[in-house]
């Protein structure tokens, strides 16, 4: 598949590329081309000096989703609506996944719940008509993921209303060997994998962890 992860210049869309790579094609995107393609020849680099191939490429945020299978919005939340009005015209049929999360630090991380109830349902609603989001990675340690750490295992929280679309980021999420997908049900139920990620950060912070994630026991 063609995966496009936009807004994927930092650690969360290495750990993606890195991981994918091998299978499929991954097309970092960014509101700056030459970002992107800097971050790919990185990303490209560390698949080598660990053994791995792939061929991870740079565009802009709207020419990476446009021949894209599935599209990982990796951008914080104020940047949702622009990225979206931005790619638009390119969205057609497009399986979306959001680990967006709307969140503010004061003395804590705090969840900051929109108006529609979470940032996946806000999306949803800012999508061409029979597209469909699925919401998923919100408890993962990026820093993990694209260390390509073997001990580190963590699970997925996945949510959404469309079986099929669900399904594609199930199985592709049970293709990187230390995440196991857990399916917890409708896109309603968003906000309540969303709030994890604040407190996996105040968690962190208060006793003194380092990338803490879950693991369902």
């Amino acid at each position: 598949m063609r995966i496009a992860v936009l807004g994927g210049t930092g650690e969360i869309g290495e750990g993606f590329a890195l991981h994918w790579a091998e299978k499929h094609h991954i097309r970092i995107g960014s509101r700056k081309v030459d970002k992107a393609e800097a971050a790919a020849e990185r990303f490209n680099e560390t698949l080598a000096i660990f053994g791995r191939k792939g061929d991870i490429q740079g565009f802009d945020n709207r020419t990476a989703a446009e021949e894209a299978d599935v599209i990982i919005l990796t951008i914080p939340y104020e940047h949702v609506s622009g990225v979206i009005d931005f790619v638009r015209p390119v969205l057609s049929d497009q399986n979306i996944v959001s680990p967006v999360v709307p969140m503010t630090r004061g003395e804590y991380f705090e969840y900051n719940t929109p108006a529609r109830g979470s940032a996946a349902q806000e999306i949803q609603a800012m999508l061409p008509e029979g597209m469909n989001v699925v919401a998923a990675f919100h408890t993962v340690a990026s820093r993990r993921l694209c260390s390509l750490d073997p001990a580190f295992q963590c699970d997925v929280m996945i949510c959404g209303d469309d079986r099929r679309s669900k399904e594609v980021i199930i199985d592709l999420t049970n293709e990187i060997e230390c995440l196991r997908p857990l399916d917890v049900g409708p896109l309603a139920l968003a906000s309540t994998i969303e709030s994890l990620t604040p407190l996996l950060l105040n968690i962190a912070v208060l006793n003194h962890l380092k990338d803490p994630s879950i693991k369902v026991l």
